[in-house]
């Protein structure tokens, strides 16, 4: 999304403003600031990639002009690549303006961490974290960070704390804005191409729709984070409230909960079946509905790694309800796959905005455990949860589960009221069908299979044997 520069004029308000950017540059200030040569900038000068006044000096935003190419360059994009793009398709390096303003003045952020008081592994730390290459060219902004981070130690916050805060902080804003950013390019920019334009038109349109939409983006965040904020204040109320019957954990981020895994059992051959948008249309619906039911049982989503996800239930009752209430949307939801659900309750370490530990890896081996359609829980979740009136509890035989060094006495949960129609399953995609949904069906070897589709039907007609041997996960 092309960008501009922002300001803020008071907490949580965000105004665009004019971008802060120093006068003209002459050219051996303009290479000192950006570490090239004079002949180089001349040279990007002659191919269009800088512009100078009259008095040939460089315009105020060649610096970060400059910071642009150098990335390009860094990308193995030359530099004649870059200036025939900007021929063709207008001034490419016009648009994409920084948040942060580009100083022609840095300082050694060394200096001014050890001024603030601050040692050596604060100070590493804070620049992995943080991507600052060179400790010796930092910016206003970054000095504020060092400010902020000081501030911070002094009231009393404990360094690992404040590095995992600042970790979950770099991590969660870096993938907030390749969304916004890939987002508007894919739906805004590309349908604008789609339509046939190009060149500076197809920049005019992007930006006419790019720039007033900026402005929304910091306000929207603020937003978020102040209902997210609420949310995660209720939730340390109850902490609060429980300290009378628990004690204090020795070891800091140690708590108990049940953490539950949930799939799509047939995500990978309905992929290659169906195509890349028939598959991202299934797992919008799954998310949705994941989503929805975790905020109505009292769950939390920790992550999702393609088509699964992993929640945390402080209460292990709750994660019970969830499970279940899954298995009724599927039942419910016409040509959709089966689902692995697989949860175990213990302790749990969180830790940089996640959580670790035996607990966390058990869930996941019992959810990968079960066969489609499955929803397994271990022995100590089953006696944690107690009396549950919607569900009957089936305990199964021991069994070894992957890197666990003892058999595992595992529990199938299931509706106690089953509202499950007669349903087949399609041998491709591994879609789930009421009979309703059946597209076409097919005999082989005296056996009727049913399928969602004439592709899935057409693929099990080349390949039978392929279909029917292979056991779905």
């Amino acid at each position: 999304m092309p960008s501009t520069h922002h300001e803020h004029d008071e907490p949580g308000v965000s105004s665009r403003t004019t971008p802060a950017v120093s006068g003209p540059w002459n050219a051996d200030k303009l290479a000192a600031a950006a570490d090239e040569t004079e002949a180089r900038l001349h040279r990007y000068a002659d191919v269009g990639l800088l512009h100078r006044q009259p008095d040939g000096d460089f315009e105020p935003d060649s610096l970060h002009r400059l910071r642009l190419i150098q990335f390009a360059q860094s990308r193995g994009i030359t530099d004649d690549y870059l200036a025939a793009a900007i021929a063709r398709q207008g001034d490419l390096l016009s648009i994409f303006d920084e948040l942060v303003p580009v100083a022609d003045a840095t300082v050694s952020l060394v200096d001014v961490a050890h001024d603030l008081g601050l040692d050596d592994a604060t100070i590493t730390d804070l620049a992995r974290l943080m991507d600052w290459d060179d400790l010796g060219t930092g910016t206003e902004s970054d000095v504020a960070t060092l400010q902020v981070a000081a501030k911070a130690l002094a009231l009393g916050m404990p360094r690992d704390a404040l590095m995992q805060i600042v970790h979950v902080f770099a991590d969660a804003t870096d993938r907030l804005a390749d969304a916004i950013v890939r987002t508007f390019h894919n739906y805004v920019h590309e349908r604008f191409r789609a339509q046939g334009l190009t060149g500076p038109e197809l920049l005019a349109a992007s930006e006419a729709v790019g720039k007033p939409l900026l402005d929304l983006v910091e306000p929207t965040l603020v937003y978020f984070h102040r209902r997210a904020y609420q949310r995660a204040n209720r939730e340390d109320l109850l902490r609060h409230l429980a300290e009378p019957t628990t004690p204090p954990s020795t070891t800091p981020g140690e708590e108990q909960a049940t953490v539950l895994f949930v799939d799509l059992a047939s995500f990978t051959p309905l992929t290659a079946t169906m195509g890349d948008d028939a598959a991202a249309d299934v797992l919008r619906r799954f998310g949705v509905t994941v989503r929805s039911s975790a905020a109505r049982h009292r769950g939390r989503i920790l992550k999702q790694i393609g088509d699964e996800f992993m929640l945390l239930f402080a209460q292990p009752a709750d994660a019970i309800a969830f499970g279940l209430a899954m298995d009724r949307f599927v039942d419910a939801e016409p040509q959709f796959p089966a689902l692995h659900i697989g949860a175990h309750s213990g302790t749990v370490l969180y830790r940089e905005g996640d959580y670790v530990g035996g607990t966390v890896n058990l869930a996941a081996r019992v959810a990968s455990a079960g066969a489609a359609g499955q929803f397994l829980i271990t022995a100590d979740l089953r006696d944690a949860a107690g009396h549950h009136p919607d569900a009957d509890f089936t305990a199964l035989p021991p069994r070894r589960l992957k890197g666990i060094p003892d058999p595992m006495c595992l529990v199938e949960v299931r509706q106690r009221i089953r509202s499950r129609s007669s349903r087949t399953t399609d041998p491709v995609c591994g879609m789930l069908l009421h009979p309703t949904d059946v597209a076409a069906q097919t005999t082989w070897n005296g056996k009727e299979f049913s399928f969602c589709s004439e592709t899935c039907r057409q693929a099990f007609i080349d390949h039978p044997d392929r279909f029917v041997t292979t056991e779905r996960g």
